[in-house]
C-alpha cells in the first residue's frame, strides 16, 4: 500500500506511514500509480532547476528540493556514492564512460523532474 500523503510504499498492514507518520486507511490505493501532491517546501523551488542540479550532481537536485532520503541514504551521501561510481567508470571502462556518465546523470534528473510534477518516478525517495 502506498501513503497517500507521501507516496512512500508500505505494508499492506500499516496503520501509519513508516516515512511521514501520516495514517494510512483501509481506502487507500494499494496502485503506484496515484498522482502525489509533491511540492516543495518553501514554495519557491524551481523544478528544472531541481533537475539541471540532479544532472550535474546526482543527489544535490533532491537535496535542494527537500527529500530526505533517497535510496535509503541522505542525498548528499548519494551524491559522494555517484562520484565515486563515475570514477571508477572512468578509470576501468574510459572509452565509453561519457556515455554512461551523461546516462546516468539523464536518468537522476528526469527521476526528479517527474516526482517534481507529482509524479511517483523510479527511484524511492522521501521527504
Amino acid at each position: 500500500m502506498f501513503c497517500p500523503k507521501c507516496g512512500v510504499k508500505n505494508e499492506d498492514s500499516a496503520t501509519f506511514c513508516v516515512s511521514c507518520g501520516n495514517p494510512m486507511s483501509k481506502t487507500a490505493q494499494p496502485s503506484p500509480a496515484q498522482p502525489l501532491s509533491v511540492q516543495p517546501p518553501s514554495g519557491q523551488k524551481n523544478p528544472v532547476i531541481a533537475a539541471i542540479l540532479n544532472f550535474f550532481f546526482p543527489g544535490i537536485g533532491y537535496w535542494y528540493w527537500g527529500y530526505q532520503k533517497v535510496l535509503t541514504v541522505p542525498p548528499v551521501l548519494l551524491f559522494i556514492i555517484v562520484i565515486v561510481a563515475e570514477v571508477l567508470i572512468w578509470t576501468f571502462a574510459w572509452y565509453f564512460a561519457g556515455i554512461i556518465q551523461f546516462a546516468i546523470s539523464a536518468f537522476f534528473a528526469y527521476d526528479l523532474y517527474v516526482k517534481t510534477t507529482g509524479q511517483r518516478g523510479w527511484i524511492e525517495a522521501s521527504m
